[in-house]
C-alpha cells in the first residue's frame, strides 16, 4: 500500500520540474518547499502528527484537567497517599 503514494510523488515531482523549468514564475522558497515535501514522500518519509487537543483526546476517552499555575496541592488533606 506504501507504493502508490511513493509512485504519484515521483510523478508529482516530475510534472513539477518541467512546469518549472518552462514557467520562470515560481517562487524559489515554495518551490523548494514543495519539491522536499514530495521527496520525502517519495522517500517513504512520514509526516508529523497533529498534537492533540482536548477535543481529540476526549472523543478516545481522555479526560484533560487544566491546573492553573501556581496551584500546588501537594500536601493538602485528602489527596491520596495521605496515611
Amino acid at each position: 500500500m506504501t507504493m502508490l503514494p511513493r509512485l504519484q510523488a515521483e510523478e508529482r515531482m516530475g510534472a513539477i520540474s518541467i512546469g518549472l523549468l518552462s514557467s520562470g514564475y515560481a517562487d524559489k522558497k515554495d518551490v523548494t518547499h514543495a519539491m522536499r515535501r514530495l521527496q520525502a514522500i517519495a522517500g517513504g518519509g512520514r509526516r508529523k502528527a497533529a498534537a492533540p487537543t482536548p477535543e481529540t483526546l476526549a472523543a478516545v476517552g481522555i479526560e484533560m484537567v487544566i491546573v492553573p499555575p501556581g496551584s500546588n496541592t501537594a500536601g493538602e488533606a485528602g489527596e491520596p497517599g495521605d496515611g
